[in-house]
């Protein structure tokens, strides 16, 4: 990716170039319009330089550390990963899309665990953790399961389920995947951070 440095967007040189007008001295641009250039000029410097939306500058940020039960009672922490990428999963017992996806994220689990791969299931689940454990069970379900609360929820802005969140060595969310579906490119995004 190309970087931008800074650029004067008010130099005549420059909107001429952008724009194949002839440059014009500013005392003839009317304020509006000087305006109106620089701020076309910003846009097609930014689209040019590829800037990033809302979502890719939320992939870069860090993941928020929590602390969790697992099914257990034991308490655990996302920061007690680090160093390891990390695939969330947020989900529920009720939530019919997310039993579809247990079986791969499971293969997930199985197929790359040994290269270091952390999966933590989120249940979001507001009903009693037994049924959880006897979902689990039943399911055949090894990877880590946690219970989710609203502040997990809310730092990770879950906002449906399922919901993958990919988060790299470095700790930083690099990927996000909504619904069921694309097992493929899951995979693919695993194997960019392992």
């Amino acid at each position: 990716m190309a970087h931008a440095g800074r650029v004067n967007i008010d130099s005549p040189g420059l909107l001429s170039s952008l724009f194949s007008i002839p440059a014009f001295s500013k005392k003839e641009f009317s304020p509006m319009l000087r305006m109106l250039l620089a701020t076309l000029s910003a846009v097609v410097l930014f689209a040019s330089f590829g800037c990033t939306t809302a979502s890719e500058k939320s992939n870069a940020a860090v993941a928020a550390d929590f602390k969790l039960q697992d099914l257990n009672g034991k308490t655990v922490k996302l920061s007690d990963f680090k160093g390891k990428p990390v695939l969330l999963d947020f989900w529920a017992t009720w939530c019919q899309p997310c039993r579809d996806a247990i079986p791969g994220i499971e293969k997930l689990h199985k197929a790359y665990s040994g290269q270091g791969l952390v999966v933590l299931g989120v249940s979001m689940d507001q009903g009693g953790w037994d049924s959880v454990r006897t979902f689990v069970k039943e399911r055949g379900m090894t990877y880590i399961i946690l219970k989710g609360n609203d502040d997990v929820s809310s730092d990770y802005q879950v906002r449906t389920i399922p919901m993958l969140v990919i988060i790299d060595k470095t700790g930083k969310v690099v990927k996000r995947h909504l619904g069921i579906g694309g097992d493929d490119e899951l995979e693919k995004d695993i194997k960019a951070v392992l």
